[in-house]
């Protein structure tokens, strides 16, 4: 008669065991990819639309003269992406400067600022200075 032998290898149990604990390490290792992915976009939006509001402060600065207070709107193409933008042109203490305001936000996301830089503007023909009386 044979003796009976014992076979090596794992049991129904162990495996699923080794399943569980695999899926597990999978779906935490796809919630991080996940998130990896949104910071990633959310940080190229912001380079972009930071880029978009220096060009146009740039643009208004290139423009020569003195520019007017006042508000404006346009779009702008930056990176594949269609942004909008709204200046504003206030005046500072100081009359020969102006402070110029530019909130940048994505295509018809009106509600979702996603960068403002400032700027100032100088008057390239200042008020002449008041002359000090002669000693």
């Amino acid at each position: 008669m044979r003796s009976p032998t014992r076979q090596a290898g794992f049991n129904l149990i162990e495996v699923l065991i080794a399943l569980l604990l695999l899926g597990l390490v999978i779906s935490i290792s796809v919630e991080t990819s996940m998130g990896d992915i949104a910071l990633y976009k959310r940080n190229q939006d912001g380079a972009l639309a930071r880029w978009v509001a220096l060009n146009r402060i740039a643009e208004v600065q290139l423009q020569g003269g003195y520019p007017s207070e006042g508000s404006e709107k346009g779009e702008m193409l930056m990176g594949h992406s269609r942004w909008q933008w709204q200046q504003e042109i206030m005046a500072t203490p100081n009359k020969d400067l102006r402070r110029i305001e530019v909130s940048v936000f994505a295509l018809n996301k009106l509600d979702e600022r996603v960068d403002v830089q400032v700027g100032y503007i100088a008057n390239p023909q200042p008020a002449a200075l008041p002359k000090k009386p002669a000693p």
